[in-house]
């Protein structure tokens, strides 16, 4: 059966910037379980998830995915025919990538995750949701598709993991169903052993201001969307055109590089984020840039101190040029 190139190409280029990220920016991943038909249980130095939280810790999950995870980018319904893509619909109720122009395969839908016990996660255990999380496996055992970013979440702190299963327990329940994704069992192929239970317990970084960025960029990641235009797909060095319905966005380049952001000062690049807190309702248009592909409008929200933390671990990463797209856009 032949697949569609462009949606090959765009899927394989998301799992080689995942993987590039993993080899670039992360701690080798812990070695994969043997297969098995059913999904393995998590190692007991992992800690267990608890959906009770304090104040702290529900804002602490709220802040994770609203703004750091910026889950809503897929997981909300969006309006793509106006700039930024506002939602449409209510949060985290689930949403589908189905429009050609975004060039993946088959049937891509982000599922309602919101508290209802029918449509979303409310029957999930704790046990369940993070496995989703951070191991990558669906609740029937099967690997999700890697537009969720689980081989980055992996590195996500075991507290800020619970934070965030904490506060997608008590969010606001929609009783919205969701359509589920159909991928090709050919392109499934392709992802299906990129899933892993979690071997180790994972600790909060450290807290200085490029250990906090550094963590806060693979969180959002930054690496992924905006990897290189080379077989490596080299972190942060962008350059690629990203599809979208209304012509590709080429992702910049996050380096020291005069051509990224060498000539941008820590103030400039907090008021990039702040700017987008309150997004004009304007069309989008054919053959500019509507800042779809960058969930501005979600990381807006992201405290200063974080946007300078961020700032601070992008100055220490290697200044490379971005290479030039070709013709094709490939």
């Amino acid at each position: 059966m032949r697949t569609h190139t462009p949606m090959r190409s765009h899927l394989l280029f998301l799992l080689l910037a995942l993987s590039a990220c993993q080899r670039n920016e992360s701690p080798p991943p812990p070695a994969k379980a043997p297969a098995a038909s059913a999904p393995a249980p998590r190692a007991p130095a992992v800690p267990p998830v608890t959906a009770s939280a304090d104040a702290a810790k529900l804002e602490r999950g709220r802040y994770l995915v609203e703004n750091v995870l910026a889950c809503g980018s897929c997981h909300t319904p969006r309006d793509w025919a106006r700039y930024g893509g506002p939602a449409s619909g209510p949060a985290l109720s689930g949403a589908c990538w189905d429009d050609p122009a975004w060039e993946l395969p088959g049937r891509v839908c982000a599922p309602n995750i919101t508290s209802d016990p029918e449509h979303g996660i409310g029957r999930w255990t704790d046990e369940e949701l993070m496995r989703a999380l951070r191991d990558g496996t669906g609740r029937d055992g099967k690997t999700l598709f890697p537009l969720m970013p689980f081989l980055l979440y992996r590195e996500m702190s075991d507290a800020d993991a619970q934070a965030v299963i904490a506060w997608l327990r008590q969010a606001p329940a929609t009783p919205r169903a969701s359509a589920r994704s159909v991928i090709p069992d050919e392109v499934y192929a392709q992802y299906k052993d990129m899933a892993a239970p979690m071997k180790t317990a994972v600790p909060e970084p450290a807290a200085d201001d490029v250990s906090r960025g550094r963590y806060l960029a693979t969180m959002a990641q930054c690496a992924a969307c905006h990897a290189g235009m080379d077989e490596a797909g080299t972190p942060f060095v962008g350059g690629r055109p990203l599809p979208t319905p209304h012509g590709p966005e080429v992702v910049s380049n996050l380096t020291p590089h005069a051509r990224g952001l060498g000539a941008v000062d820590e103030a400039a690049f907090v008021a990039r984020f702040t700017a987008f807190k309150d997004l004009a309702p304007a069309p989008a248009r054919a053959g500019q840039v509507n800042k779809l592909t960058m969930p501005w409008g979600f990381f807006a929200g992201l405290a200063e101190a974080d946007l300078k933390a961020l700032y601070r671990y992008l100055r220490t990463v290697p200044a490379v040029a971005p290479a030039a797209p070709s013709a094709s856009g490939k």
